[in-house]
């Protein structure tokens, strides 16, 4: 406004200025108008994205540690509700010492975080198995074998005891905090948070007592997990530069902490150090102390804190952002996640960029001043020379002369005062001249701009259309549509002949026209297949990403004589596709077709890209879909088959009670028996595949006689076979060699196979065993040969069941004559076993046959001759 009034003022002539103020002042305002716009608007577009990015960061910050200490806290809970199944069930003999304390060694090899894992019972009696600092573990006991004294002994790599390295006197499981909170609270819980004595760390452990049928309280099985794992967890996430995390429990207490402070305090009692809890508001950290002052004095207490909440407060004058998230659990647990990040971590890059702007903003400004002073003064100086000349000219003065150079307008009119004052005799004839010249000048200026308005209409008529194409195109997720719409619309505005799209197929070298719009008399070539080798220099020159303007002197690809603009749709990932104009063969295109088609392009290129990342992101959605489906069947399958033989054996013991005769007695003694082995099997099996997957599944590999070992392999299945009136026929030739491999797996894979056939096998049907061996004859000391083990039986499996017969708890529908029953997990544990030893396995039925081979290829041979 007050530019717009200085500009009136001047105009009017009711403020007199010099010509150089005139052109300095009002340029100087809008720079210094611009420059403080932008630092403005710079500052506060980097704020709000700093707010928007530390809110997004704390929140999936929160959610990875809170997802982690539920993962993390779930273990020693479960571990416990293992042990108390297992001796609630009969699977785990508490009075048995030595398969108790080997039970809670290999629960220690499987969960690391864990220390320790005992058992403590009402008579005083305890096993534990514990993890000193070192990483070895012990055993410590007490019971009559002990004489009632706490013994601890160094455990060797069977989980057996080994030697005794102390005893205690006086420790008592039945006063320690687990186990008094397991009996008093009546449930598995957590104990408070203490110091363990076997470590430098705090500890907390999941507790659980169990009870026998009458409700007599049995004992308490406890698991103790070491915290320092979450400092160390927190330590290793990164949240801006010098973001801090910590978790409190909700009387103040530290839990743990992102930063080397440990939760604890070292005070001396009686000559000894004694760890004692850190309350928060007492951490020598100055950003944790300070945090949790704020929120004590916002919410009153950490009980007041009940759901997640982000929050803004200052330390020591600077501006935090902080996230507080409850966590609990069915146990239980209560504890609070705190993440707190300065806002200067995300603020120091902005600020700088903010400087650096504003500096360059100043320097323009200056410089443009600088600049504006110059120029006026190159303006002003010729035109104060026509002044003074002009004033002598009105005084009378005819012979002024004025030169002037630099600037063609005062040159000219130096030029006419020169030749007013010189030839003023002559002023008519030089004046109509001026008037022709001056017209011709006119006329040249206005075919100039009118040739300049069409270009701008045409500018703006392509701004407009590639707006409506990138509108139409940059939601649409239809790579089809997307193709379709800009080819329409090109050859509408453009009024092109035709316009074409063509899609590139790399891998069959070819150039696919998908979508074409042409005038009426243009013959279609839409669908037509191009070899790229076709397009010679033009198809290079397109790859490398540069538009062609070019003309097609003869007919080709079923098109006109024509003048083509084919302009690339690539993008940083390579070419997508081409998208062609054609016109009539004089036709010249003009540089605003050209940039248009340019942008275009470029839309065309991001927006087929986003198509094809849209239709990759919902592959991988229901392919995510489909994982959580195979999950959910896995599960149900598992409990399904835990559930049958508990519920068999709850019904067993039901009948026991009410049997009215030995033979009823021993009849249900017998399906416990069977249904307990069932289940033990059922685990045994889920615990092999699980170390199978995870390739931990111990292999020894030995030389194998395979003379002696194979009938220890049948044995058990001459009787079952005879007893089922089946044929039992086993093909072992007496020069088969000696092989290298492990004896456990080998021996387990073939007895489930023959499990399998005896199983599926009906009366009177036979069962066929055949080794076979490749030998290298050239080669007799040291050769490699193929060792295969073939397992046949009559019966036939339905060509559509064996893609899946590896599957877990997978099992042939009415193939089962004997009504045996099973888990599925056979062949899965058969499959990985034969991959363990670098073996392949093949199934072939058909003809009333199934057979199973195993190759063990690349078998080292041991040749005793």
């Amino acid at each position: 406004m007050r530019l717009q009034t200085f500009s009136n003022l001047i105009l009017k002539g009711s403020l007199r200025v010099p010509l150089r103020v005139a052109l300095i002042v009002p340029f100087i305002f809008q720079l210094s108008v611009a420059v403080g716009l932008t630092a403005y608007f710079s500052l506060r577009n980097g704020q709000k994205a700093v707010n928007e990015v530390a809110a997004q960061l704390r929140s999936e910050v929160t959610a990875r540690i809170h997802q982690h200490i539920s993962d993390y806290m779930e273990t020693p809970q479960l571990v416990t509700q293992i042990n108390a199944d297992a001796a609630r069930s009969g699977n785990l003999n508490l009075q048995n010492s030595l398969r108790l304390e080997r039970h809670f060694w290999r629960q220690m090899q499987l969960f690391k975080s864990l220390s320790p894992i005992a058992f403590g019972s009402e008579q005083g009696e305890i096993h534990s198995v514990d993890r000193l600092d070192d990483g070895s573990l012990v055993i410590r006991v007490i019971n009559q074998s002990t004489g009632g004294n706490y013994h601890t002994y160094t455990a060797d790599s069977q989980g057996n005891r080994g030697r005794l390295v102390q005893v205690n006197t006086t420790f008592d499981p039945r006063t320690r905090p687990w186990y008094i909170k397991a009996v008093k609270g009546n449930k598995p819980t957590w104990t408070e948070i203490y110091p363990y004595f076997s470590s430098s760390g705090l500890a907390i452990s999941a507790t659980r007592p169990f009870y026998n049928d009458a409700g007599t309280l049995l004992g308490v099985t406890n698991a103790t997990l070491s915290l320092s794992e979450l400092g160390d967890f927190l330590d290793g996430l990164k949240i801006g530069r010098t973001g801090q995390m910590f978790i409190v429990e909700r009387s103040g207490n530290l839990v743990a902490s992102s930063t080397a402070e440990q939760p604890f305090i070292l005070n001396q009692e009686g000559g000894k150090q004694k760890r004692e809890r850190l309350a928060a508001i007492a951490s020598r950290n100055p950003v944790t102390r300070l945090t949790a002052q704020y929120l004590k004095e916002r919410f009153g207490n950490f009980n007041n804190i009940r759901h997640s909440q982000q929050l803004d407060f200052e330390i020591e004058g600077k501006q935090q952002f902080a996230q507080v998230t409850p966590f609990t659990d069915s146990y239980g647990l209560e504890w609070v996640i705190v993440v707190v990040v300065p806002e200067a971590d995300f603020m120091e890059h902005i600020e700088a960029n903010t400087r650096t702007t504003i500096l360059l903003c100043l320097a323009a400004l200056i410089f443009a001043t600088v600049m504006g002073v110059l120029t006026s003064q190159y303006i002003t100086r010729p035109i104060a020379h026509l002044i003074s000349a002009s004033q002598e000219i009105a005084n009378g003065k005819l012979d002024q002369t004025v030169k002037v150079n630099g600037i063609n307008e005062l040159e000219v009119l130096a030029q006419a005062y020169n030749q007013m004052a010189h030839q003023l005799q002559t002023s008519f004839t030089a004046l109509e001249k001026a008037n022709e010249e001056l017209e011709l000048r006119v006329e040249q200026r206005t075919a100039e701009l009118q040739e300049r308005t069409f270009q701008l209409k045409q500018s703006l008529n392509f701004e407009a259309t590639l707006k409506r194409i990138t509108d139409r195109v940059r939601d649409n997720l239809d790579e089809a549509q997307i193709l379709q719409n800009v080819v329409q619309e090109l050859a509408s505005v453009l009024a092109a002949e035709c316009c074409a799209a063509a899609l590139y197929d790399i891998e069959q070298k070819t150039l696919v026209i998908n979508y074409e719009y042409a005038q009426p008399h243009w013959p279609s070539t839409q669908g037509s297949k191009i070899e790229l080798d076709e397009l010679s220099g033009v198809h290079q020159s397109l790859l490398e990403g540069q538009c062609l303007q070019f003309c097609q002197l003869a007919p080709k690809f079923g098109r006109p004589h024509a003048a083509i603009l084919a302009c690339p749709v690539f993008d940083d990932q390579g070419i997508l596709a081409d998208i062609w104009l054609f016109q009539r063969p004089n036709y010249n295109y003009s540089e605003l077709e050209i940039r248009l088609l340019q942008q275009v392009a470029n839309q065309c290129a991001i927006a087929i890209r986003q198509a094809r990342l849209y239709q990759a992101a919902q592959a991988q959605v229901e392919e995510l879909k489909s994982l959580h489906q195979l999950k959910d069947d896995f599960l149900s399958t598992v409990s399904h088959e835990l559930r049958t033989p508990i519920s068999n054996i709850k019904l067993a013991i039901r009948m026991l009670k009410l049997a009215p005769s030995p033979e009823r007695h021993k009849q249900y003694l017998d399906i416990l028996e069977a249904e307990c082995a069932r289940e033990a099997n059922l685990i045994d099996d889920l615990l092999d595949l699980q170390r199978l997957e995870a390739n931990r599944y111990p292999v020894f590999v030995e030389s194998i006689v395979l003379q002696d070992y194979i009938p220890s392999i049948i044995k058990p299945f001459l009787s079952r076979t005879q007893e089922r009136q089946q044929v039992f026929n086993v093909d072992l030739q007496p020069d088969i060699l000696p092989i290298m491999s492990s004896p456990d797996s080998l021996g387990r894979l073939l007895a489930e196979l023959l499990n399998n056939a005896c199983k599926y096998t009906p009366s009177n049907g036979e069962i066929r065993f055949n080794i076979k061996q490749d030998i290298d004859l050239y080669n007799p000391q040291h050769t490699a040969s193929t060792t295969s083990f073939e397992v046949s039986n009559q019966a036939e499996i339905p060509t559509t069941e064996i893609p899946h017969i590896f599957d877990k708890f997978y099992r042939v529908p009415n193939a089962d004559p004997w009504k045996q029953g099973g888990t599925g997990l056979g062949l899965t544990l058969v499959k990985k076993l034969v991959e363990q030893l670098r073996g392949e396995i093949r199934v072939e039925s058909g003809e009333g046959w199934t057979s199973f081979t195993i190759l063990l290829g690349n078998t080292e041979v041991i040749n005793d001759s």
